[in-house]
């Protein structure tokens, strides 16, 4: 075995260097199409082809120029275009030079072609015909384009890119309790995502959220001042895009130009401009204490004209918003002297939220064919929150988050070949910290939940990335066809410490102790640190096929794998495998089943789900990686003869993974314990867990001495055989352009497999075994999410007096089991993942229409808006009509009610529109000022969520709060905001 493994990490190290050589030799680095194309045909009179024609792009700001010629038949691809304006030209001996504009939009490949109206001994009158700039109508892609006017010119509350990337159709939306700066689409998690920024992946492989930093964070991944232009990729993407089963993110930062560009910007929102919202005007609290100021300044240009060129930005984003204390609803029955001390607690304070963001990047053209790129961005997070509601200040904590992303960047261009590959270094920490860590918790039920912070956490993520990918243009056979192949490796480590429940909760209630002891407490204990390291492999070839002018077919394949995704190198400790299996022989292992009638049945799960040995592991020889993540991608896209309009469609296989944070607890909970304690005075004989109350418990070594006395750990267990989550996308649609309106129908479906969900494995104390719970993976959760989604959009450019686009998403979600939650209740009706029924998933929202637009008025005046309408989220409730006790318990989906939009029907439970008028005032020499100001929320809408939708038992008494919103979002607010800058002359 050791020199199996000697041989691996010298196979490893080999591999590494060679890919280390290739991007070397290849004079370039790049990935993931931060880039755009331009193909077409030249043709002469009654469209016969001409060949060995000269097709130069040159990029305006820089004047860096890229080169091709045309082949037989008069066929020609421009790859791996940096986005911006370009003058094309078309040359050939004989042929007079013509030259055309056109703007290059990220990821887009734009049909360009040229037609000679005769052929002489020099020929004339060359018509160039372009597409429109902004959108690429030929692609099997369903994507969509957020431009730089767009970034610039919308409101955007917070600066965050992935709020722009809402305006997407097939985003899925959040509730509006929801803090957390997620991105979603196709009725997928988050952590399905993936984002790219110049080449480097954001992934978090470690934590929820999909994007490094966005687990539990109102953060921006990046500074906005950076983002020349994204482009979001819902469906049917290509073979060179990896570990993402739903929406992709592909962005590139600003460059410098030749000519001196700067950006100097401040916004503040104070208390007076903020409206409460519903649930504070019905509570009488009083205004909220909110201030905000975001800040920041950019500069680029030249450090040698045409050859060398810097950009950097900074933003600072300084926020302090309001959380209200207040008592829950048993205050009026608990004892006045335990409400009176608890009230003392509650109040208005304030979340303060401190970041600061920066990129600083050189661009050297080093010659027509080599392109350096070198950037470095930083993000520095600190967030104080962790109270509101019914938790009081104490109990408050600080979730720093940093991230520091190193990208070197070559291209090398010869002719029909191009060569891009990546060089990334990424470090990201993730570290929430209680203010009061140490002084023990005490959780009043249905009053207020004080002392401080029970869980301390810091994960830290560091990636290496290095990948090289060619491109063939020009190739001939049956049509034209452009290839494009890649490798690309990543080295991971991970490093986690979890000190969870390391400061120990006591819980109190009203009966039967009036909150007077605990009947309850948790406690963690032990070692909570534990590393791993990674590595990912990718492969991918993909043709790009133009048969003829109309039909192109995108045909392509990827390959990927992982030494360690599933904790492979972990080893199951001896004791806890004998006595597993020796429980499992006799027929313990299982799980109590209620039936209708008020009986039981015995369901042995982990036999059900394989048997013990598939969940008992001597490491990579009886859990080796998996090698079979072959993803084949199929698109198409058919222009009819009007010139307008085009068929898509597509289907492909997608793979993703399972973040770490939900892989180690199989070998974090053997080194750490958190053990719940009841306390009862007639704690039954054998009683799990249970002992008779002491004060002296209110110290934590006494309460960790008892957990080592009395305690049961719980047991998590990984199947060895487990397959990374994945979606089959399928898509098909037609886009027409009506003049400068482009319109897109399209059909959209998802079908995920193999997420996981942890199940019990069996009862706790089974067979006499000293565990608490069992719990095993079953990773048969499945989705479905089918979608019709109708998308127009009309660019805006500096030459336009208006655009805007408008999506329409009619969508519905569904699930076995819970994609977004590993733990999903333990309803006990339902042993395994594929015991639940196929069911409504929380999260579906029905009618969603998001619209935007930028519209230049007289005296220089600029107005935009953003309008988002949603039906309403679905969310997962309680039916215990038949009862709360064992089998009578069922889940529901509650749909949130609606209201009317402007008079307009009752559809719409969620409505927000966000304005902002902007008054630009310009100087001599390219210098211009603006006054902004934004007004988010308009109509003060009021967006309830946290609905109480728990049904109580028939022969009881019914909630009276059924149906009742106990949060609200935002309301009113208004911004005012100052921009200087030198701008780029057109």
């Amino acid at each position: 075995m050791i020199r199996n493994m000697f041989n691996l990490q010298r196979f490893y190290r080999t591999l590494a260097m060679v890919i280390a050589l290739v991007c070397v030799a290849g004079g370039s680095l790049f990935a993931q199409t931060s880039t755009g194309n331009i193909r077409g045909h030249v043709t002469g009179p009654g469209g016969a082809a001409i060949s060995d024609a000269q097709v130069v792009a040159r990029l305006r700001s820089t004047n860096a120029t890229r080169g091709t010629t045309t082949n037989e038949s008069g066929f020609y691809f421009l790859a791996g275009l940096t986005p911006g304006a370009y003058d094309i030209t078309v040359r050939r001996i004989g042929l007079e030079p013509q030259t055309r504009s056109v703007q290059m939009r990220i990821g887009e490949t734009l049909d360009l072609d040229v037609a000679t109206g005769q052929i002489a001994t020099q020929l004339t009158a060359v018509e160039v015909s372009a597409a429109r700039s902004g959108t690429t109508k030929r692609t099997s892609e369903v994507a969509t384009n957020i431009s730089r006017e767009q970034i610039s010119n919308l409101p955007n509350f917070e600066r965050n890119v992935l709020d722009l990337a809402k305006l997407v159709p097939g985003i899925s939306a959040q509730a509006v309790n929801n803090s957390d700066k997620f991105i979603a689409a196709g009725g997928q998690p988050a952590e399905a995502v993936n984002i790219f920024v110049d080449g480097a992946t954001y992934k978090n492989d470690v934590l929820r959220g999909g994007v490094v930093g966005q687990d539990a964070s109102k953060g921006n991944p990046f500074p906005q001042g950076a983002i020349d232009e994204f482009r979001v990729l819902t469906q049917n993407y290509k073979a060179e895009y990896q570990k993402a089963a739903s929406v992709i993110i592909v962005a590139t930062t600003k460059s410098g130009s030749n000519q001196t560009e700067a950006d100097l910007f401040a916004y503040g929102v104070g208390k007076s401009y903020v409206a409460k919202d519903e649930i504070a005007v019905r509570n009488g609290s009083a205004r909220p204490d909110y201030k905000r100021l975001q800040a920041g300044a950019s500069l680029g240009g030249p450090i040698i004209k045409d050859k060398l060129f810097y950009f950097g930005t900074y933003e600072l984003n300084f926020r302090d918003e309001p959380a209200y204390i207040r008592l829950g609803s048993a205050a009026g029955t608990a004892p006045p002297a335990l409400v009176s001390q608890l009230s003392a607690l509650t109040g208005q304070q304030a979340q303060q939220f401190r970041e600061h963001l920066g990129l600083g990047k050189l661009t050297w053209n080093a010659s027509e064919a080599n392109t350096i790129e070198a950037s470095f961005d930083l993000r520095k997070d600190d967030d104080f929150r962790g109270f509101g509601g019914q938790t009081a200040f104490e109990a408050a904590e600080n979730l720093r988050v940093n991230t520091y992303t190193t990208v070197l960047n070559f291209k090398h261009a010869a002719n029909a070949w191009l060569n891009e590959a990546h060089a990334n270094y990424q470090s990201f920490t993730w570290n929430p910290t209680g203010r009061n860590f140490g002084v023990i918790g005490k959780n009043y039920f249905d009053l207020l939940r004080i002392g401080g912070k029970d869980t301390e956490q810091n994960f830290l993520q560091r990636r290496l990335s290095i990948g090289d990918d060619i491109t063939r243009t020009g190739f001939q056979l049956a049509g034209d066809h452009v290839f494009k192949g890649g490798l690309g490796i990543d080295f991971l480590s991970y490093d986690g410490t979890k000190a969870q429940f390391g400061n120990p909760v006591y819980n109190f209630r009203a009966t039967p102790e009036n909150w007077a002891t605990p009947f309850e407490a948790q406690i963690g204990f032990g070692n909570t640190s534990i590393t791993n390291k990674n590595t990912q492999f990718g492969a991918f070839l993909q043709d790009d096929w133009s048969i003829g002018k109309q039909l192109v077919l995108n045909l392509g394949i990827r390959w990927d794998a992982e030494t360690n995704m599933i904790n492979n190198s972990y080893v199951t400790p001896l004791p806890l495998a004998d006595s597993l299996r020796a429980a499992y022989a006799a027929g313990a292992l299982v799980v109590t089943q209620p039936l209708p009638g008020g009986v039981t049945q015995q369901v042995p799960v982990i036999q059900e789900l394989g048997g013990i040995e598939r969940y008992l592991t001597t490491g990579k020889g009886t859990r080796p990686m998996y090698k079979k993540a072959f993803q084949p991608r199929l698109g198409a896209s058919y222009a009819l003869p009007d010139g307008n309009t085009v068929l898509f469609g597509g289907a492909g296989l997608y793979y993703d993974r399972n973040y770490w944070n939900t892989m180690f607890d199989e070998q974090y909970r053997r080194q750490f314990q958190v053990i719940t304690f009841s306390f009862s005075p007639t704690c039954a004989p054998g009683a799990v867990n249970c002992a008779a109350w002491d004060p002296r418990f209110f110290d934590p070594a006494e309460l960790r001495a008892l957990g080592t006395a009395i305690g049961r750990p719980e047991v998590f267990l990984v199947a060895n055989d487990m397959v990374p989550p994945r979606t089959l996308q399928m898509s098909g649609g037609v886009r027409h352009n009506f003049g400068a309106n482009l319109v897109t129908l399209s059909y959209n479906g998802l079908r995920g497999s193999h997420y996981m969900n942890f199940v019990k494995g069996a009862d706790g104390g089974a067979g006499g075994l000293p565990y608490n719970s069992i719990f095993v993976a079953d990773d048969r959760v499945k989705s479905w999410f089918n979608a019709l989604e109708l998308q127009i959009q009309r660019p805006f450019s500096a030459d336009t007096r208006w655009g805007g686009a408008l999506a329409y998403t009619l969508a519905k979600s569904e699930e076995q089991g819970k994609i977004d939650d590993i733990f999903w209740g333990f309803d006990g009706r339902f042993p395994t993942v594929g015991d639940l029924p196929k069911v409504i998933a929380p999260g579906d929202q029905r009618h969603a229409i998001v619209a935007n637009g930028i519209f230049k008025l007289p005296a220089d005046f600029i107005f935009s808006s953003i309008v988002n309408l949603g039906s309403g989220i679905a969310f997962t409730a309680t039916d215990a009509s038949l009862g709360f006790g064992a089998g009578l318990q069922r889940s529901y989906t509650y749909q949130p009610p609606t209201r009317a939009f402007l008079g307009i029907g009752h559809v719409f439970g969620y409505q927000n529109m966000d304005v902002r008028l902007q008054k630009d005032i310009r100087f001599a020499s390219r210098q211009n000022a603006a006054v902004l100001v934004d007004v988010f929320n308009v109509f003060n809408s009021d967006n309830f969520g946290c609905y109480d939708a728990q049904i109580n038992p028939t022969n009881g008494s019914p909630n009276p709060n059924f149906g009742k919103p106990t949060c609200a979002g935002l309301g009113r607010r208004l911004q005012v905001g100052l921009r200087y800058g030198i701008a780029r002359s057109q």
